[in-house]
């Protein structure tokens, strides 16, 4: 093994263990709602048969969960096993390719290893769009993100046309966070070339390989959205009305720029300004990517937040934010690094850095799985037996063994927990939401008729939670019969908040499911 090898691993392996203790893991919850239920019906399409999401999904084929979904469907036997060790793989491979960026820039490996930390942790949550390199789950997003940070490092290195070949290696797997770098990374080759820095035969193979493979693959996509669509389309009251139901209600978070915490922004610009004042005399390349990515960006946001142009506003170009905001932390270490370079050159011996790198990787997981309920925040350790201290999936283990197959349910507005451990079919989400022009209008219609919250309300996204369930465990009678008319079944709810209609058949310290 190289020598500088093993001290990367072991920082890496570190770093995974870091990451877990401080964001918890996700197993079938979270943003894993919109991707495991589906593998399960991809290998069981009896499964889900009156699921709002599942069935709405699979009605555009090829969709945005394809490739991901078919990955994990050879370990369906061993699902949870597999996403947890891919879970680690793929951070360990981002972790190395974002040290190696880092070591372009930072003469010290320590101080390298702390941009790293740095972007990862505290500065967590602080890139714009709600969208950041690390997931505390198994995702098509942390797949393509590992992919990504190597392309990048390739890119750094001349070597277009593997870089090339991993960006569309890494669209087929999440769409977004492939084709928005790779928009950046073609303007910057268009570029180079104008200044006669490359040939046009590179740009044509550069485009030509990504153009060919994943540019085939969107198009793909986008014609399924056109085809297979079993509803209706939703008689929309303005054109506006689907920006405010996909955007602005259901997805702020991601989209729209005004409701962004203008603390993180604030941050975000600073961070940004000093990544213009460090790459303008170290990095071309890096100085272009950033320059390009805030001229895109600011171009994004007026399309978006004023325009309202759905087009423009569905590539969720926030996505590059991620990676200028851990350019950025990089050059900011370096500039401080600089000032203290005689002290953060000096390395431990190996012996002894190994020694500590291995103790802290120890020391996370004895915390995580002896000592986590005393850390000073809660986050979800969905490992193991650790997952059986949780009330809301034991009561999903007895739903799937208590109820029928073609039961369909209506839960608490924040609730994930449902479709994967139970194996049950919802009436309506609010996380897992069909991003379908055709579906759109009946899923808010739902949401309304389930929630009684809608997009004049004041807040939007997921902030509407304790006024939705306030509404959801105070359904009427009527409405309670009104949907069962429509097909629900059951209800999951909290063992204080007894439905106005419906025969309790399970319950535990927690929930409780009554059938209507």
């Amino acid at each position: 093994m190289h020598n500088n090898t093993k001290p990367s691993l072991l920082f890496a392996f570190f770093a995974w263990a870091l990451l877990i203790l401080r964001f918890g893991y996700r197993y079938g919850t979270g943003d894993q709602v919109e991707l495991l239920p589906y593998t399960l019906f991809l290998h069981n399409p009896a499964l889900y048969p009156t699921d709002f999401f599942i069935q709405g999904l699979h009605a555009s084929v090829p969709n945005e969960r394809t490739v991901m979904a078919h990955l994990l469907l050879p370990f369906i036997n061993h699902l949870e096993a597999f996403c947890f060790l891919f879970q680690m793989l793929a951070t360990i491979v981002l972790l190395l390719g974002l040290e190696k960026i880092a070591l372009r820039f930072i003469a010290a490996r320590y101080a390298a290893w702390a941009a790293v930390l740095l972007a990862l942790i505290p500065l967590n949550d602080f890139g714009l769009g709600n969208v950041e390199l690390y997931s505390e789950c198994l995702q098509a997003g942390l797949v393509a993100v590992a992919i990504v940070v190597w392309a990048v490092n390739f890119f750094l290195d001349r070597k277009f046309l593997p870089a090339s070949a991993l960006m569309a290696a890494a669209t087929f797997i999440q769409v977004l966070d492939g084709l928005d770098i790779m928009l950046v990374l073609s303007a910057l080759m268009v570029w180079k070339f104008l200044e006669r820095k490359i040939t046009l035969g590179t740009l044509v193979k550069f485009l030509g390989i990504y153009g060919c493979t994943a540019g085939v693959w969107l198009l793909l996509i986008l014609k399924a959205k056109t085809l297979n669509v079993q509803l209706p389309e939703f008689p929309y009251q303005s054109p506006n009305e689907f920006f405010k139901i996909l955007f602005e209600f259901r997805h702020p978070h991601h989209f729209i720029f005004a409701s962004f915490s203008e603390w993180k922004v604030l941050t975000y610009v600073l961070l940004t300004v000093a990544a213009f004042f460090y790459f303008r005399k170290r990095s071309e390349t890096m100085f272009r990517f950033v320059l390009i990515s805030t001229t895109a960006l600011a171009f994004y946001i007026v399309a978006t937040d004023v325009l309202h142009w759905v087009f423009i506003a569905n590539f969720q170009f926030y996505k590059a934010t991620q990676w200028v905001k851990f350019f950025s932390v990089v050059a900011v270490v370096s500039i401080l690094s600089s000032r203290v370079a005689t002290v953060t050159n000096r390395r431990l011996p190996k012996f002894w850095e190994g020694a500590v790198l291995i103790s802290g990787f120890a020391l996370c997981w004895i915390i995580i799985f002896s000592f986590s309920k005393l850390l000073p925040y809660t986050v979800p350790y969905q490992i193991a037996k650790l997952k059986l201290q949780d009330d809301m999936l034991s009561i999903c283990e007895e739903i799937k063994q208590s109820t029928p197959l073609n039961a369909t349910f209506i839960q608490p507005f924040e609730n994930t927990e449902l479709k994967f451990y139970a194996e049950r079919s919802s009436y309506v989400e609010f996380k897992a939401n069909v991003r379908h022009k055709a579906f759109a209008g009946e899923w808010y219609r739902r949401i309304v008729e389930v929630y009684g919250v809608d997009y004049n309300s004041k807040q939007t996204g997921f902030p509407l939670q304790q006024g939705a369930n306030n509404n959801f465990y105070n359904l009427s009678e009527e409405k309670l019969n009104q949907l069962k008319g429509e097909g629900v079944t059951h209800v999951l709810t909290r063992t204080e908040h007894v439905p106005a209609l419906g025969k309790l058949v399970l319950h535990n310290n927690t929930y409780a499911v009554y059938k209507l």
